[in-house]
């Protein structure tokens, strides 16, 4: 989706180019009309496969069969999308406009897609003296894209019942979150001029296996 303001709602975002009077409607719509472009949530391709499967219970089997072999739980959720949008910005501010953000020559995302240098930023030209910086940049919001990623999560369950027709439950929770340990990466550096422009610095936590029980009666 498109929108101008995504960022006052979820944060994440840099100050908007042009400054607004809420009492002067044309500035409010110069500026809103300014930001106009992919949201911060966008996302162009997402999938999500869900499952659950329960294995019998072996009610008619023995006891010993049933608390090894039965009540067992898988659950599983998988996730693939491709990356969020974000604007490219010069950490030099500027004396005209709230945000200063850099010329586009070509398409950034037409870069490398490696950690040292994720995006093309030789697309993106700082503005570095006064008479250039008299209009803004020609950059518009959010035109790079970030990583998407690929991750799995499992959960098994393992369901004791006793006492008086099984009123009592424990579970036994096994639960591996990115099970295959994929890499998530974070957002490339943003600032053009700073040492870590263009580059993908973090990544979230890798594979992260819990235990719990639950009782319930």
């Amino acid at each position: 989706p498109l929108d101008p303001v995504s960022g006052l709602n979820i944060g994440g975002e840099s100050r908007p180019i042009l400054a607004a009077d809420q009492n002067n409607p044309t500035t409010v719509d110069a500026a809103l009309a300014q930001e106009k472009g992919p949201a911060l949530f966008d996302v162009r391709q997402r999938f999500v496969f869900t499952f659950g499967l329960e294995l019998p219970k072996l009610q008619s089997s023995s006891a010993a069969a049933r608390a090894v072999l039965g009540g067992w739980q898988l659950n599983g959720i998988f996730q693939a999308q491709t990356g969020f949008p974000f604007t490219v910005n010069d950490s030099v501010l500027s004396i005209t406009y709230l945000t200063q953000r850099p010329n586009v020559s070509c398409d950034p995302n037409n870069g490398p897609k490696t950690e040292a240098k994720w995006f093309a930023t030789e697309c993106f030209v700082r503005r570095t003296n006064l008479a250039e910086t008299a209009a803004p940049g020609n950059q518009g919001r959010n035109v790079v894209r970030g990583p998407g990623f690929n991750k799995t999560d499992l959960s098994l369950f393992k369901n004791f019942g006793f006492g008086a027709n099984g009123r009592h439950q424990v579970q036994f929770r096994l639960e591996a979150f990115n099970v295959f340990d994929q890499v998530v990466y974070g957002r490339p550096g943003n600032a053009i001029g700073t040492a870590t422009f263009g580059q993908i610095t973090t990544a979230e936590d890798g594979r992260t296996l819990q235990l719990g029980l639950k009782y319930s009666f």
